[in-house]
């Protein structure tokens, strides 16, 4: 009996290692046909997932614009470097009696400065840098005295608290707002002789431009000139300084004295209407205090080019 059972456990065990070598070499065995047609199958899609047409790989590869952009092409420096950039706005005359600091000795700080004090005064010992940019503008009172311009603002601002002649006498300057939209100046040419050519809906030069400035009314493009132009030609900046200075001409009736003065009014205007709560968009129907905040910006940066 015992080796009848040592017989049936020794053919258990030849069955189970047949079994697991069988298990082990099904296991090694080569990947069958199905298998291989999967791998290629996972293997081209990867392919085809990794290899991008030359179109996306271009436009992956192009810098992100910063700053303005125009409003036709959606490009400005980054991408059209050697392109004029201007800023849609609407300009206004506007008149102020020179009794009410509209004189010019008020305006360029001439009265100001040689209003000051002979020396510093000991209520502002205490402010830091006060007493540095006192003497600045001290020394600059000083240059200014004697000279025929200081002589014609005091006599203005004088006859002005008096009310002697030209008291009541008014002084014609401009004052701008925007919604903020730029546009090459180049790209506005071209928009403008096609809404002039239009065969169904003719539009003039400005109808057609509030259109592209968010339905803003506008009658003006600001050239945006700064030293990121260099790669503007100078004829383009040249002709958009001179079409802006022939707007600025027939709004005011008279020909400014100098961009940079025009500029410097315009500045101030703006900064007193938003510090008085001004509704900047009444006159052209928008134009948000961000926008015109940032058109203050681009108008110091031009004054500083212009000086």
């Amino acid at each position: 009996a015992g080796e009848a059972d040592a017989a049936v456990a020794a053919d258990e065990s030849s069955e189970s290692r047949s079994l697991f070598s069988s298990m082990f070499s099904s296991l090694l065995a080569a990947p069958s046909a199905a298998s291989q047609r999967q791998r290629a199958t996972r293997a081209s899609a990867a392919a085809a997932a990794g290899a991008k047409p030359a179109w996306m790989a271009e436009m992956e590869a192009m810098e992100e614009e910063v700053g303005a952009t125009c409003a036709v092409c959606q490009e400005g420096r980054t991408l059209q470097p050697s392109e004029l950039l201007g800023l849609y706005a609407y300009v206004k005359k506007v008149s102020i009696p020179s009794s009410q600091g509209g004189g010019k000795g008020d305006i360029d700080g001439a009265v100001l400065l040689l209003s000051l004090p002979t020396s510093f005064p000991s209520s502002l010992m205490s402010a830091d840098d006060a007493e540095a940019l006192f003497e600045k503008a001290r020394s600059t009172a000083n240059a200014l005295e004697g000279s025929s311009h200081a002589l014609s603002a005091m006599t203005s601002a004088a006859s002005s608290i008096t009310g002697g002649a030209g008291g009541g006498r008014s002084n014609h300057y401009i004052t701008t707002v925007s919604a903020g939209n730029a546009i090459h100046c180049s790209c506005h040419k071209k928009a403008k002789a096609a809404d002039r050519n239009h065969p169904k809906a003719p539009k003039s030069e400005w109808e057609g431009a509030s259109l592209r400035n968010s339905r803003v009314t506008c009658n003006v493009i600001m050239p945006l000139v700064s030293s990121k132009t260099s790669k503007v030609p100078l004829v383009a900046v040249e002709t958009a300084l001179a079409d802006y200075s022939t707007i600025i001409t027939n709004t005011l009736g008279a020909r400014p004295k100098s961009i940079l003065w025009n500029c410097l009014h315009d500045i101030r205007f703006l900064l007193l209407r938003m510090a008085h709560g001004e509704a900047l968009g009444a006159d052209c129907g928008g134009g948000s205090s961000s926008s015109n905040f940032l058109l203050a910006l681009y108008q110091l940066y031009s004054a500083d080019m212009f000086a």
